[in-house]
């Protein structure tokens, strides 16, 4: 069968910034040609912080970054169309072009300034990673002990004002439990755009089965990453499509038939062995039909469970 897709995290739009490339057709993981593979299909595309730059300059990148994106995308509009709301992103998806939804990634980039969550707002962004590496404005990562600063719970608390969903992929246990705490406060969503489980692989970027079980009570999802050093040992043996279905089957394991789906983290990172870019995820899907998967079930981890998602939060 032909599948659609939607995928929570990947780092491309930076990545176009980066290489002076276009989205039709790049050397990067994703391009419109390589999600021809799909039927219908959506990409949250986050700008990243990257860590060579400081607060303000990771400020002004993101918004040359969004702004490039913005202009490329209007350029192969026959094809892709930026979307930030639930009514766009439906006729987008109906129309089987590629949806494509801003988010960003490591929040630092407020700068301990919270009116530029109103500019994240304007750009459309839906998701806002809080952390990535260390200690920051925001709090700490998933490398530290530290929660979130009083400016990272009003950045939390503002998200939810907002409608902009905190994720906490690259927190530190004390920031998720923190903010897995205000959304409970607040009734609202948090979700794990692209994070393994910690119970399956132990390394610290992974998420707890704690926090998956709040992810799941708080209605959010949790996206499964392809990042090698993520999914197993991959100083000692290559990662394959194998690694990726036991951390989905431990998120089943744990309830998860509505919370999971993809975040792939393509362009972010190395892929498992026989991955080369987003038309290679089939694999994921065979593989789950080789291990008895329903093709309802497949379904719901490709597309479904974020389709539902994001027609209520967006």
């Amino acid at each position: 069968m032909k599948l659609s897709l939607i995928d929570s995290h990947c780092d491309t739009a930076y990545e176009l910034f980066l290489r002076g490339e276009n989205i039709q057709s790049n050397t990067c993981h994703i391009s419109l040609d390589g999600f021809s593979a799909f039927d219908r299909k959506a990409q949250l595309f986050a700008i990243w912080s990257d860590r060579r730059y400081s607060d303000e300059e990771c400020f002004s990148r993101f918004l040359a970054a969004a702004d490039n994106f913005r202009s490329d995308v209007q350029r192969h509009r026959d094809g892709i169309s930026l979307v930030s709301d639930a009514d766009g992103f439906a006729a987008a998806w109906e129309s089987g072009k590629l949806a494509a939804i801003p988010a960003v990634e490591d929040a630092r980039l407020l700068g301990k300034e919270l009116s530029r969550m109103d500019v994240l707002k304007a750009y459309g962004v839906k998701y806002l990673t809080l952390t990535w590496s260390g200690e920051s404005c925001i709090g700490g990562a998933h490398d530290t002990e530290a929660g979130l600063t009083d400016f990272g719970r009003r950045v939390v608390e503002r998200c939810f004002e907002l409608s902009i969903v905190p994720d906490v992929s690259h927190g530190s246990e004390a920031l998720t439990d923190e903010v897995i705490s205000l959304a409970y406060q607040h009734n609202k969503p948090v979700i794990a755009s692209h994070s393994n489980s910690y119970s399956l692989y132990p390394h610290t970027r992974n998420l707890r089965d704690g926090h998956f079980a709040d992810i799941k009570a708080l209605g959010g999802l949790v996206g499964v990453s392809l990042c090698p050093h993520h999914l197993g040992d991959s100083a000692n043996r290559t990662i394959t499509v194998l690694d990726v279905i036991k951390h989905i089957d431990r998120y089943m394991e744990l309830g998860g038939e509505d919370v999971v789906g993809l975040g792939c983290d393509l362009d972010g990172t190395d892929l498992p062995d026989g991955f080369v870019g987003v038309a290679d995820l089939y694999l994921i899907a065979d593989e789950l039909a080789g291990n008895g998967y329903s093709d309802r079930l497949i379904n719901k981890i490709f597309w479904q469970n974020y389709y539902n998602f994001l027609l209520k939060n967006m």
